[in-house]
């Protein structure tokens, strides 16, 4: 007894499209799921020169924020607290497209930055580079 026919026999074949896609999907988990660690980042020893020079800003503008809330302006003292004085201090200052050194120590308050920052902002300032003073 023939069980099988010849006639019914069909090809045997496997679709590649759809593991293609599963391959892709597992290639896009792991990269996105991978961490970056300390070890792929190049550590890169720079040439030192003697020929050039930095050149320290001159500028007559320069407002220092300190830890207790105290705000110098051209070594004039002002509270933060007073944001009338210290919004007409900044007023007072010359715009005339120079740089602004704005500098905040490193325990002062983020609002108190943000603050002169506005007020500068208001009366023209774009010119401002911020610095970090560490104590």
């Amino acid at each position: 007894m023939n069980f099988v026919s010849n006639k019914d026999k069909s090809s045997f074949s496997i679709e590649i499209t759809p593991l293609i896609d599963i391959v892709f999907l597992l290639v896009i988990f792991f990269v996105v799921t991978s961490k970056v660690g300390e070890s792929q980042f190049l550590s890169l020893d720079l040439p030192k020169t003697e020929s050039f020079n930095y050149k320290t800003v001159q500028t007559s503008n320069e407002i220092v924020i300190s830890n207790d809330g105290s705000i110098y302006i051209n070594d004039k003292l002002i509270n933060i607290n007073n944001l009338d004085d210290l919004e007409q201090e900044i007023f007072e200052l010359k715009n005339n497209g120079e740089l602004l050194i704005l500098s905040a120590e490193s325990e002062s308050l983020h609002v108190w930055v943000i603050t002169v920052m506005d007020i500068l902002n208001k009366y023209g300032f774009n010119e401002i580079q911020i610095r970090t003073i560490e104590k």
